[in-house]
């Protein structure tokens, strides 16, 4: 069997799934109460909304300036901006949600011989990401009791503690590593040299907390103007839960998955299918519209632009 074969398989098995998730959330609402539900969400609100979600992206591409700076890659922070919104155009046409990540990766690689760094730029940006998110689910379940059961924010602050403290032990054990495996040591030296820049990685985790807040903010927002009852503070808990979920490679770009989640956690307050899967769908819109935004970029021609003798 082919490796192209096998990749289509699994593209149209991705597929099927979001296809099918969809199909059993829709055939469970009620159309009447899913378009009122629609129409409850102002153009005005959600424009903002847009608008926030607009400015964490910016403030993402500027959290990968700062690191791939601090890996000593060249170039302006209007090409890493170009870069990345072309990224998030393929995110939305890739099969999985980190797709275009690989394209960042080649974008700041090109011309050089550090695809390897080139690679911990955009692994760190996702941990940072992944941490601040769970550090403020987390801090949402201390602040606010009965956000979500036990269970689930047992799983935002073990998932808090794990994502702060891996870098740290991996850096621990690296001189014992040389020892071992001296090729991993080898390979992982870009993680090293990172994390001896304690300021590149505190910039990076402050910009991380302000992105998700917008991000997560501009969920709550529309649920505002839904008239939904959670405290907004909910929706801080539950969202990392929901972009975890979209992370598993069984569903296309986790279509299907992110409204199965709004649906599974709203429900938990009471909320009906109807409205949690508008929610979901309104801020999903938000995400498309950003990425078509990266679609003119990359028409444009942003890609193109090389990163050396950029100062």
């Amino acid at each position: 069997m082919s490796a192209r074969f096998k990749g289509a398989a699994k593209l149209i098995l991705r597929v099927v799934v979001s296809i099918s998730l969809l199909t059993w959330l829709f055939i469970d609402t009620d159309p009447k109460l899913l378009t009122k539900a629609f129409l409850d969400i102002s153009p005005r609100t959600w424009i903002i909304a847009f608008l926030m979600y607009i400015i964490s992206q910016l403030v993402s591409s500027l959290r990968w300036f700062c690191l791939a700076r601090g890996l000593d890659f060249p170039g302006r922070l209007r090409t890493y901006i170009g870069y990345y919104f072309v990224g998030m155009y393929f995110n939305l046409f890739l099969p999985t949600s980190v797709g275009g990540d690989f394209l960042k990766i080649m974008f700041l690689s090109r011309g050089q011989a550090k695809k390897l760094r080139a690679s911990f730029s955009v692994l760190m940006d996702r941990l940072l990401g992944l941490a601040a998110m769970f550090c403020l689910g987390s801090l949402a379940t201390i602040l606010y009791e009965d956000l979500l059961p036990s269970r689930f924010s047992s799983v935002l602050h073990i998932s808090t503690v794990v994502l702060l403290i891996s870098p740290v032990v991996l850096i621990k054990i690296h001189h014992l590593i040389s020892k071992i495996w001296p090729e991993i040591a080898l390979r992982l030296s870009p993680l090293k040299d990172l994390w001896q820049k304690p300021k590149t990685i505190s910039a990076g985790f402050l910009l991380s907390l302000i992105l998700q807040a917008l991000v997560m903010g501009a969920v709550a927002l529309l649920a505002n103007d839904m008239a939904l009852s959670p405290h907004p503070a909910f929706y801080f808990a539950a969202f990392p839960l929901v972009a975890v979920l979209t992370l598993l490679p069984i569903s296309f770009n986790g279509i299907g998955i992110r409204e199965g989640g709004f649906v599974y956690f709203m429900g938990l307050k009471g909320i009906a299918p109807e409205k949690a899967l508008t929610l979901s769908l309104g801020f999903f819109a938000i995400q498309v519209t950003a990425s078509l935004i990266g679609g003119l970029a990359y028409l444009a021609g942003f890609h193109k632009k090389t990163l050396v003798g950029q100062r």
